[in-house]
């Protein structure tokens, strides 16, 4: 909205129109402020294409305890994105149904709710909502607010809010719909998006536009549909080209930063700009990515003043059927969705060796467990591919992969001490059955033999030890867990096999390798 005619009440922290009409200052992007309407119980604002409410008389709390969060909620509405209003307006309602559910009377303060009826009221909440009302929590209880007690708020911290693990699970099992492409998936795709058919309309042009800017920074949708018209940025040296793409998340009360991109990606975007319908929009609405309609009709973006992600996204699959790319493990058109060109940048650098802390910075993980999604994914699918290609082969790419992924330890002569043994010894293994020593300072506590082949930088893997022994030990538990499973999809205990298995194919192919090194000097 226009701020212009707004007055700042110093008493109030809040800014006043002439009507009456009274607005919170939020700086999460401080280049471009964005006005919270506060004036009733109903909190607005319109943020990234979209319109996001709190409605204060909705979420059936009592009047006092909504007077203390809403202290809360103006000093964190400063800084946080708008679109946290919608989250915290489904917390709250949750927490009311939740104790309503377990019959607690909220209405005479927080402090004189025991310990087992907060705990009954957190199992009945949602559990994607549970850590927003945590830290809400603490901070009545930091300010003393509601009755809130500093003690209880400090357990709470220790409170599960989900029952189960499931960051990027469509990454780790290469999930048809929803994960990252193929290769030869991918390559259909970048063929159609890299080119430009004759007389295409402004409509396709933005949406290759937005596509090719995603697969090259891997940015989220909604930072590249946020950046300015003038984010183009070009050295003047005239070989280097840069976007300006603003952060995302908690970062995003930062300024944002210039990502290099290709001088081809570069030119396209300034073609794309000097569409004439194209300029119009980007001038009026101040946005690089815009989507016109078909025939020039306005559309209901427009109205938020900039492209929502669920509109880019509906355009980019309208796109992506149309081209008619056929996805060859479902023998249906491709899926293709913001979030899968990010996930397969992401596994696409993971399969190149690219470290965990790299691909955290690119794709501005708060922390580094995301990463270790894609990493993961290459490890436990597209390795037993590679495998079964190669017939379990020692070829030049399979080597690599295990190289950077998996055993990270040293192959040896023989250290006497510490040893590491296989854990079952067969009949057919010589005794004694061991294939490495520890060379860690001190206590190690992973388990031996399975974490010393997968990864550990300590495992010191004997020469002449009975690695093929270990790798026919791996398979046989591998085989046994695969039929107590029943023949159901591949587990995540079957994928660590995998891994451990890959493993010690390659210390396998590094003994090969030293001995046909002695056997040539």
């Amino acid at each position: 909205m226009d701020s212009a005619g707004l007055k700042e009440n110093f008493q109030t922290g809040l800014f006043e129109g002439e009507d009456g009409r009274c607005f919170l200052r939020c700086e999460f992007n401080p280049a471009e402020p964005i006005w919270i309407d506060v004036t009733d119980e109903s909190w607005r604002a319109v943020y990234a294409g979209k319109s996001h409410e709190l409605n204060w008389a909705e979420v059936g709390l009592p009047v006092e305890l909504t007077f203390s969060l809403k202290q809360v909620m103006r000093e964190r509405m400063k800084r946080r994105a708008p679109s946290y209003l919608s989250r915290v307006d489904l917390t709250l309602k949750s927490w009311g149904q939740a104790a309503a559910a377990v019959k607690s009377d909220l209405s005479n303060g927080l402090g004189v709710i025991s310990t087992l009826t907060w705990l009954n009221m957190w199992e009945k909440m949602r559990p994607d909502v549970r850590s927003i009302f945590r830290s809400l929590y603490q901070e009545l209880a930091d300010r003393r607010l509601a009755g809130a007690d500093y003690s209880l708020a400090k357990e709470m911290s220790r409170w599960k809010a989900r029952s189960d693990v499931r960051q990027l699970r469509h990454v780790t099992t290469w999930d048809v719909e929803s994960g990252s492409f193929t290769s030869s998936e991918w390559e259909l795709i970048r063929e159609a998006l890299n080119r430009e058919e004759l007389n295409e309309s402004d409509m396709d042009c933005a949406t290759r536009i937005f596509a090719r800017i995603l697969n090259e920074t891997l940015k989220r949708p909604q930072q590249v549909l946020s950046m300015k018209k003038d984010s183009l940025w070009i050295a003047p040296s005239g070989r280097e080209f840069f976007l300006r793409i603003p952060k995302a998340k908690g970062q995003a009360a930062e300024m944002p930063v210039s990502w290099q991109i290709t001088e081809t990606l570069a030119r396209a975007i300034q073609d794309y700009s000097e569409r004439p319908q194209i300029l119009s929009l980007q001038q009026r609405f101040d946005r690089l990515i815009v989507m016109p309609g078909a025939s020039g009709e306005g559309l209901g973006w427009m109205t938020y003043r900039q492209v929502d992600v669920a509109f880019a996204k509906a355009r980019l699959h309208s796109w992506a059927q149309r081209q008619g790319i056929i996805s060859h493990r479902t023998d249906r058109s491709i899926n293709l969705t913001p979030y899968r060109i990010r996930h397969t940048g992401a596994t696409s650098m993971a399969l190149q060796g690219v470290p965990r802390d790299q691909i955290q910075e690119v794709l501005e993980h708060d922390g580094p467990t995301s990463a270790d999604a894609y990493i993961q994914a290459v490890g436990s699918d597209l390795m037993p591919a590679l495998e079964r290609a190669t017939d379990r082969g020692v070829g030049k790419l399979f080597a690599e992969l295990c190289n950077s992924y998996f055993f990270k330890g040293a192959v040896v002569d023989q250290v006497e001490r510490r040893p590491i043994h296989i854990p079952i010894i067969a009949d057919e293994v010589a005794q004694p059955a061991v294939v490495g020593a520890c060379g860690k300072d001190g206590a190690c506590t992973e388990h031996p033999f399975w974490a010393c082949y997968n990864g550990c930088p300590h495992f010191l893997a004997w020469r002449d030890a009975p690695h093929r022994e270990a790798l026919a030990y791996v398979e046989s538990e591998l085989g046994r867990w695969s039929e107590a499973e029943g023949g159901r999809e591949r587990s995540k205990l079957g994928k660590d096999f995998d891994r451990v298995g890959a493993a010690i194919h390659e210390v396998i192919r590094q003994v090969e390798e030293s001995h046909a090194h002695e056997v040539g000097q």
